[in-house]
């Protein structure tokens, strides 16, 4: 079966940033792509039957509109691609997650609005429910990104197993002659044995047969007069090594888990400069 994109939607700029780019992605690997509108009337706090009713039809109207205002500016700028357009009621992460199964998805993409958090309701926190809940990886796309690039990935590496497992699950989908490097961030002096990295890049060619693999390290530095937290030395790799997209693992109990435990979504918004994919591991 052919893989798909799967583009949940709230007619946002936001939103129509990262409609672009899940087209673009579709288009460089031949993928379907489905756009996807989760709406609620909230009917049920409302007063009697009748106003419930007039407001759940309202909803669902407007909800629809926006969708074919959508639908033929897609279509005006993507003729030659496979979409598919829908509105469904309900939960986001609940319809996003039973959808994405039924249609044999390779990626969730999502748009994030950047400095000051992300905008409207399903763009907001959900993100960040769909990345902790979703065995699909999700991409999350600054509000600010222009130009589709899909050559350089970077991936940041404590040098574990579940990263193997991300990068596994991110090649399957894409391609094996894209560009890794592996990003790490040290702290006080603590450099990775030069045998080990050797070790590492064996293991992923003859796991994966990517054969072009950098290594880069920056330390984080921490004193009272300078501070320099994991998101602005991964930004400064980031713009270093020219990556187009990052490979993010999450898990609760990763070297990263200081990076996501507390917000991780005004993270990716504030603190992720390029397109990000998330794999929950």
């Amino acid at each position: 079966m052919k893989n798909s994109i799967l583009l949940p939607t709230d007619f946002s700029e936001n939103a129509w940033v990262a409609t672009n780019y899940a087209a673009e992605l579709a288009n460089k690997f031949n993928f379907d792509l489905h756009i996807l509108h989760v709406y609620q009337t909230f009917g049920k706090i409302l007063g009697t039957a009748e106003f419930n009713e007039v407001v759940a039809k309202h909803n669902e109207d407007a909800a629809f509109s926006e969708m074919d205002k959508l639908e033929n500016k897609v279509k005006q700028k993507y003729p030659h691609l496979q979409i598919s357009f829908a509105c469904m009621e309900g939960n986001l992460t609940d319809t996003v997650l039973k959808v994405a199964e039924e249609n044999h998805v390779a990626f969730i993409v999502m748009g994030t609005k950047g400095e000051g958090g992300f905008k409207g309701y399903v763009l907001g926190s959900n993100t960040f429910e769909l990345i902790q809940h979703s065995p699909i990886g999700v991409i999350a796309v600054p509000q600010d990104y222009k130009e589709f690039k899909f050559q350089k990935v970077g991936i940041l590496t404590n040098f574990k197993n579940q990263e193997l497992e991300l990068l596994d699950s991110f090649i399957n989908r894409t391609s094996p002659g894209l560009e890794l490097i592996l990003l790490h961030v040290t702290e006080n002096g603590r450099n990775i044995d030069t045998e080990n990295i050797l070790f590492w890049q064996d293991r992923i060619v003859k796991q994966m047969g990517i054969n072009s693999i950098e290594y880069r390290s920056k330390e984080m530095i921490n004193r009272i007069d300078i501070n320099e937290p994991i998101p602005y030395i991964i930004n400064q790799m980031i713009a270093e090594e020219g990556i187009d997209i990052l490979l993010v693992t999450y898990t609760r109990k990763s070297f990263f888990a200081s990076l996501f435990s507390k917000d991780l979504a005004k993270t990716i918004a504030n603190g992720l400069s390029i397109p990000t994919y998330f794999l929950k591991n």
